[in-house]
């Protein structure tokens, strides 16, 4: 997997950065291959958002947590949540296209 974490008006620590990679590393369960994942600390009025981007597979997923200062741990689990939730829903629903378009091939070759 290929993180990049960028920052605006916000000074990520090496913990948060390690933590960032360790997290979003799980998510290497859902895809096989080069999954590219950008990520986005911003920090604004007392509020930090976070921003995850994951192309991977041919799709896209993305989650967003704004959170008030010193909860940015606990915005990581929550954007490690949101994705891993759309993730299973996509490997889901292409297990079951494929599962589809199988049988439907196996149904045309009997009428033959």
């Amino acid at each position: 997997m290929n993180i990049t974490i960028s920052t605006k008006n916000f000074n990520a620590s090496e913990n948060l950065r390690t933590t960032i990679e360790n997290k979003l590393a799980r998510l290497d369960k859902y895809f096989s291959g080069n999954i590219v994942t950008t990520v986005t600390l911003t920090s604004e009025g007392g509020r930090q958002t976070i921003e995850a981007t994951m192309n991977a597979g041919g799709a896209t997923f993305r989650a967003e947590e704004t959170t008030p200062d010193k909860e940015v741990y606990n915005s990581i689990d929550r954007i490690v949540d949101k994705l891993s939730s759309q993730m299973s829903k996509h490997h889901t629903k292409a297990a079951h296209h494929h599962k589809d378009n199988k049988s439907d091939r196996f149904e045309d070759s009997e009428n033959v």
